[in-house]
């Protein structure tokens, strides 16, 4: 009898597979609705025609790679409906399985948590929550076998959910290797004993650490600003640049104090040096040779150099302090613009999806209606046309959140797949930006910037009278105690040492430098005159900054108090024409006008809310606040 073979895989399932594998892991980076076909088919390296041939549409794609990443379960379900397995051997295989599917398939955790974050009318939420739904009956009927107290199946059945969700939570976080191997034996042992034996609370406490992480972490505009000012690389990097000025102010505070040194030196004459004296060679020296000295130095007078040193220190270290504020300041202002950009895009995607809500009601108003004869099969298909139109516009208001999370997140200098809940809303006061006036002149004297450019033009006025001090002498005092000694072996004895001290006063003129002290002041007062040049240029962008934020924040302000009531009034509107559509008085397109209004107005209300807030946020950081 010929062995088994085993059957062989035909390219087309080859080419089906890889197709599969391809959906899930643009899905588990992207979210399925963000996914396209065309994508997937470029990710391939194929034609669509051929992406088609396999899969009649995108549905039926994800209906696939959905139920290929399921038939573990399926498999499971048998198992564990063993009646002789113990309760908490079959809790330990359902946990054991669902671990070595995600080692399987490393992409799948990140799918199924964006399933879970996908639209709920979605295909792929439908199918899971149908899944869930199914497993849990199982799961219900097997433990119904069981001798537990009240409400104790309903308790293992919330825990099973939770453990699984966080397995899929640690394992995208910091991967299935943190999952310890016997886990799973642990975590069953612990659920039995928890729903037979303790309070539910108890449980819930228990097993709190360990799925404290699949909860976002919730994120206030205040704790945003304080985590970029603590994480960001410039507001760290002027941050030691202000350390490092403060300790150039000791540094040149050094030059102040006396300077003490001490030197010493030994020589080795292998061949000692000799002089002549007529016809007669006479050798000077001895083999061995001491000298040391300590010696004493004091600036007396420097043409001013020193004091202007010290007084340039402490203008780095205050030009440096504003430039941290500045850094600062910056940090905060785009910080605050992301985090209503993305309470922006949070707010059109829940819109978005109250508009396809609403063309689904009315489809199903309208395909009551047609059931009944009254409505058209043409007023069916325009109403499909109408919700088909409807879902692209949600897909890309969650993708524009997405996309605004990870860029928040870049911001704060967290990780990109750390899971963030932000709880504060445009609660940025919403006032008018009131007069202009005196807010020019707070900005002149709050503005770090510009104080630090003030700064710099001070620099660069000390910068000319370090320089003129090239022309002036240089008086300092100076004290040296040396020794000498020699020996033709060993170190020298008392008779051969020699010590002397010597104290004075020294004197350098300049006299001549070929013009180059003249050539650097003259630099120097070049360099003054610019800084001054930017200085007033600043001082006019300022004057420009300001005025442009007011003008922004006014205008954003008098838009939102114009549309406070424009939503409720289109709101009440399409209420009314959805009653007199029902009671045929009005027409499909009256109905479909009403609830653009509905969207166009929460639109202009949610854009007026952002602007006021962004511009509530640029108008603080032209006034330096």
């Amino acid at each position: 009898m010929k062995p088994r073979q085993e059957p062989k895989i035909k390219k087309g399932d080859r080419t089906r597979q890889r197709i599969l594998e391809t959906a899930v892991q643009l899905m588990a980076e992207k979210g399925p609705d963000a996914v396209s076909m065309r994508e997937i088919a470029a990710k391939l390296k194929i034609t669509k025609p051929v992406l088609y041939y396999y899969f009649k549409d995108k549905d039926e794609l994800i209906k696939a790679a959905f139920v290929e990443g399921t038939k573990h379960i399926k498999e499971l379900t048998f198992e564990i409906a063993d009646r002789a397995a113990t309760l908490e051997s079959k809790l330990e295989r359902i946990f054991e399985n669902h671990l070595d599917f995600i080692k399987r398939y490393p992409e799948m955790p990140k799918c199924a948590l964006k399933i879970m974050s996908s639209p709920e009318h979605g295909v792929l939420a439908e199918m899971a929550r149908d899944l869930k739904l199914r497993n849990r009956d199982t799961m219900r009927g097997i433990l119904a076998r069981e001798p537990l107290p009240r409400h104790g199946a309903d308790d293992i059945l919330h825990m099973i959910s939770a453990v699984l969700t966080y397995f899929m939570v640690e394992a995208r976080e910091n991967g299935v290797a943190s999952l310890e191997k016997d886990l799973p034996r642990r975590l069953a042992r612990l659920i039995v004993s928890g729903a037979r034996h303790l309070k539910a609370a108890l449980l819930v406490v228990l097993l709190t650490p360990l799925l404290a992480k699949a909860a976002p972490q919730p994120l206030t505009l205040d704790g945003a600003v304080k985590t970029a000012l603590a994480n960001n690389a410039s507001v760290v990097t002027a941050e030691e640049t202000r350390r490092i000025y403060k300790e150039r102010v000791s540094e040149y505070w050094g030059s102040v104090y006396p300077q003490l040194s001490a030197s010493g030196q030994y020589t080795r004459n292998i061949e000692s040096p000799s002089y002549f004296f007529g016809a007669t060679k006479v050798k000077v020296g001895l083999n061995n040779s001491y000298s040391g000295s300590l010696d004493l130095s004091q600036v007396l007078w420097a043409g001013g150099k020193v004091y202007t040193g010290i007084k340039m220190a402490n203008i780095y270290s205050s030009a440096s302090g504003e430039q941290l504020k500045t850094a600062q300041k910056a940090v905060e202002r785009s910080v605050k613009q992301m985090y209503y950009a993305v309470l922006l895009a949070k707010a059109m995607t829940a819109v978005q999806k109250e508009s396809l809500d609403l063309a689904r009601q009315h489809l199903a108003t309208i395909e009551a209606q047609y059931r009944q004869g009254i409505a058209s099969d043409l007023a069916v298909l325009r109403q499909k046309v109408e919700v088909s139109n409807t879902e692209p516009a949600l897909t890309q208001a969650q993708n524009l959140y997405e996309e605004g999370l990870v860029e928040l997140k870049n911001l704060l200098g967290i990780d990109p797949e750390a899971e963030i809940d932000l709880t504060d809303g445009f609660a940025c006061g919403g006032a008018s930006a009131g007069s202009f006036d005196g807010l020019y002149a707070r900005a002149l004297s709050a503005r770090p910037d510009y104080r630090n450019m003030k700064y710099q033009r001070d620099l660069y006025h000390e910068m000319v009278s370090i320089e003129r001090a090239g022309h002036f002498p240089y008086l300092s005092a100076f004290a040296s105690r040396q020794f000498q000694g020699q020996s033709d072996s060993g170190f020298p004895s008392k008779a051969d040492q020699s010590w002397s001290t010597v104290a004075g006063v020294r004197l350098s003129l300049p006299l001549f430098s070929g013009g180059a002290v003249s050539s650097r002041t003259r630099q120097a007062r070049l360099q003054e005159g610019i800084a001054d040049t930017n200085l007033r240029e600043m001082e006019r962008r300022i004057k420009i900054d300001v005025k442009k934020a007011w003008l922004a924040m006014n205008e954003a302000s008098e838009r939102l108090a114009s549309q406070g009531t424009a939503v409720e009034q289109a709101r009440k509107a399409l209420s009314a024409t959805e009653v007199r559509f029902k009671n045929g008085l009005a027409g499909q397109l009256d109905l479909n006008d009403a609830t653009l209004a509905l969207n166009k107005a929460q639109t202009l209300y949610n854009q007026a809310q952002h602007d006021t807030c962004s511009a509530d946020a640029q108008l603080r950081w032209a006034l330096g606040e």
